[in-house]
């Protein structure tokens, strides 16, 4: 069976639903959870669940998380039906009033407006003692395309802090995990790893005196320890131009990026392009082509136009007259 990944706040009614399974659930409304969802054959073939509900047993609780999680990641649309059904929010809304208002309320829902349109959308997780140099990391980044989320910049002051880290972690393409002395130590760090992996999000690590750990080591690291910004992102750059899912996508947000460029910045930035063979000679001269070039970038870059064939006219059709087949 396939199982669904669920965003964010549905996992969070399903935490709410499964504590209420815990504190009220009798086996009637086993019974009848069950007909809802059409799982009740799930829940009585159950070797414990119900038994350990009859007689009180510790291990109740975790019967109960592991039925409900199978019950809605086979069909999360399920989610709101329940609650409904057992006026769950109410129970939640008089238990954790404050709590109640970030998982039930409409406020809940927020768009992620913090990423630049058209680009590809890179969520940084770094220490918080990395602010500048992360600063400095984002505007490197946005030459070839990429938006990174900085939560300490990005993150208006009259916004709730965890809920615009997670609208980025929710919208987020990859994730940039800037990995040094502490990362491993930071709860926000590991959960923000964790999210990436769970929504099964690209990770690039950056190592900067700590390699990559526990789930996410299996990703290489881009050594950046000793390196500066430009260098990082470009290093990030040709890491997701090799993944073939992301190349095309982040090509076209290259070109977007390209076109508001100073010229030596964009000349530069084609010519490392163009050394890393990552792209093919029709995907760089379609890039030249939307990149806004000036004539003196044009000049400056002939060489490279000549050979991808930008800029050049199709040949005219050679027209047949109808007469060309009549003999004298």
């Amino acid at each position: 069976m396939a199982f669904l990944i669920m965003d964010s706040l549905d996992r969070k009614k399903v935490a709410v639903i499964t504590k209420y399974a815990v504190d009220t659930f009798s086996h009637t409304d086993w019974v009848a959870l069950g007909q809802i969802t059409g799982s009740l054959k799930r829940i009585t073939d159950h070797p414990r669940l119900l038994r350990s509900l009859g007689f009180n047993d510790d291990d109740y609780p975790y019967c109960v998380a592991e039925v409900i999680s199978a019950i809605f990641e086979s069909d999360n649309s399920l989610i709101d039906e329940v609650v409904d059904h057992f006026d769950i929010d109410l129970w939640y809304q008089q238990k954790e009033p404050e709590k109640y208002q970030r998982v039930f309320s409409p406020a809940t829902l927020r768009s992620a407006d913090f990423w630049k349109d058209g680009y590809l959308r890179a969520f940084v997780s770094h220490l918080s003692s990395n602010r500048e140099r992360m600063s400095a990391l984002k505007s490197s980044l946005a030459h070839w395309g990429i938006s990174a989320f900085i939560a300490h910049e990005d993150i208006k002051a009259s916004r709730e802090w965890r809920d615009e880290v997670e609208a980025g972690l929710e919208t987020m393409d990859v994730l940039v995990a800037v990995v040094e002395p502490g990362f491993k130590e930071s709860d926000w760090c590991a959960q923000e790893v964790g999210y990436a992996l769970g929504r099964k999000v690209d990770i690039v690590p950056l190592r900067a005196g700590l390699d990559p750990f526990g789930f996410f080591g299996k990703y290489q690291g881009i050594q950046i320890k000793g390196k500066l910004p430009d260098q990082a992102a470009n290093e990030i750059a040709q890491a997701l131009l090799n993944k073939p899912h992301h190349r095309m996508r982040l090509l076209r947000c290259i070109a977007k990026a390209f076109a508001s460029l100073p010229s030596k910045r964009k000349i530069e930035l084609i010519n490392a392009l163009d050394s890393w063979s990552t792209a093919t000679g029709e995907q760089l001269k379609e890039l030249l082509e939307q990149a806004a070039l000036s004539e003196f970038e044009r000049k400056s870059l002939e060489g490279l136009i000549a050979r991808v064939g930008a800029f050049t006219q199709p040949e005219p059709a050679t027209q047949i007259s109808d007469f060309d087949d009549i003999p004298f």
